[in-house]
């Protein structure tokens, strides 16, 4: 049994808490208690002096495999002649089209990273993961097509769920890989650990046949599946969505994907994804940024929203503002940090600060939007989120200068310790674990 004493909670669930304690055992928040009350062995007891102590942060939509992409070089000689392929090929199939293309952006990452080896590109995802997590990140929302970081992701020391990506150029494409998947996230549920969930990530709407967005549709309603999709996300999309062509064609092209053409011309994004009965309460919607008038009509389903402004704004050339979001889908998203910056930050403390550099939202408000509320997206509000007593013990540890309070967390970007399930991840920067 630890106790831990601080100046300030922020418990995302009520008031905020001075001079008060928290009292684990077993890696569950047993109690909170008057600091004045503690009576534990002195070994037992964490003093923290003036520090805060805030709920683990959640992270709603990672690509950690992409943290080095642009950065690592592929080292073998195999692999230097594939991508000089892949750049002639990058070259001849966008030649005219703008480098600030989303599509064209998007085929330089795939291009970079296709040429990199299976020990390159694990060494990329665990970076990503531990910066992640000296970040203050105590869940992840992880997003690939690849099974070979489950592997990985189930022996986090850190709740995650793992999202499977599915793309479909036909019918006949939409069956067999609706069957090829269900059959692997149906095996890895049997074997995945308590802290690891599994999910659907439907690439797109111009990225996905109409039947498979029917077969995992049905399939995730069925067995209560939490599916999330990128939506509205780039002019390229909403032109194919409305023309029936775009540069996305050029991408797929690249990609050695078939033309995929919308099931029907001139309907919204929402309209689009409404008729094929996509739009439920148990889906996550990233970035909108585009459409603005139909926020309210996708607010409206229920859809859960990832916030991506770095993404947005390097990738997709256009983003929400934090005001935006806050009117449309107050208290029903959470952020995501995913940059493709070489030198990129994982702080999500540091985004929402960012966000809300116009001081819309207090301090306490601003900290559940990194915590309660995308642990109600991701479901797992019984176990995380808040420091509330019998759920797991996953909180950051703040420390602050004499005369301040809890409000100058915002000045920083990293905590002074991370603990999940009460064991100490992180120390003032250094990791306490080895993946």
């Amino acid at each position: 049994m630890k106790c831990y004493k601080a100046k300030w909670i922020l418990t995302s669930a009520d008031k905020v808490l001075e001079d008060m304690a928290i009292v684990v055992d077993e890696g569950k928040i047993i109690d909170i208690i008057p600091n004045a009350d503690v009576n534990f062995d002195e070994k037992n007891i964490k003093d923290l002096g003036n520090a805060v102590i805030t709920p683990g942060f959640i992270d709603l939509l990672t690509q950690f495999q992409y943290t080095d992409v642009g950065v690592a070089k592929p080292q073998s000689l195999k692999n230097k002649i594939k991508k000089l392929f892949k750049l002639f090929s990058l070259k001849y199939n966008f030649a005219g089209v703008s480098k600030d293309s989303y599509s064209r952006k998007w085929a330089e990452i795939l291009t970079d990273y296709f040429t990199l080896d299976r020990v390159e590109k694990i060494a990329s995802f665990k970076h990503g993961v531990t910066e992640a997590i000296k970040s203050g990140t105590t869940c992840i929302a992880q997003v690939s097509k690849e099974f070979k970081y489950f592997e990985i992701i189930n022996k986090l020391p850190v709740k995650n769920y793992l999202f499977f990506e599915v793309f479909a150029d036909t019918k006949n494409k939409s069956k067999k890989n609706f069957k090829t998947v269900r059959a692997v996230v149906e095996e890895l549920i049997f074997h995945k650990g308590e802290n690891t969930h599994i999910g659907i990530m439907l690439n797109s709407m111009s990225g996905v046949h109409k039947k498979l967005w029917a077969l995992f549709s049905k399939y995730c309603r069925k067995h209560n599946m939490l599916m999330m999709t990128r939506f509205a996300e780039s002019q390229d999309e909403i032109d194919w969505l409305e023309h029936g062509f775009s540069d996305i064609d050029i991408l797929h092209k690249f990609m050695g994907m078939r033309k995929i053409s919308p099931y029907d011309k001139e309907l919204t994004p929402v309209k689009y994804l409404e008729n094929l009965k996509v739009l439920t309460k148990k889906v996550l919607a990233a970035n909108a940024n585009y459409d603005f008038d139909e926020l309210d009509k996708l607010s409206e389903t229920g859809v859960k929203y990832i916030y991506q402004p770095l993404y947005s704004e390097e990738i997709c050339n256009k983003k929400l503002d934090f005001e935006t979001v806050l009117k449309h889908f107050e208290g029903n998203f959470g952020f995501s940090t995913q940059s493709f910056a070489k030198e990129k930050s994982f702080s999500l403390l540091a985004l929402a600060r960012n966000a809300n550099s116009q001081k819309l939202i207090s301090t306490v408000d601003l900290i559940k939007y990194l915590t309660i509320y995308p642990a109600k997206i991701l479901r797992l509000d019984n176990s995380t989120g808040s420091i509330e007593i019998g759920k797991d013990a996953d909180f950051n540890v703040f420390k602050l200068f004499d005369g301040e309070d809890y409000n100058a967390i915002l000045k920083q970007d990293f905590p002074f310790a991370v603990y999940s399930k009460g064991r100490k991840l992180v120390k003032d920067g250094e990791l306490r674990f080895s993946l």
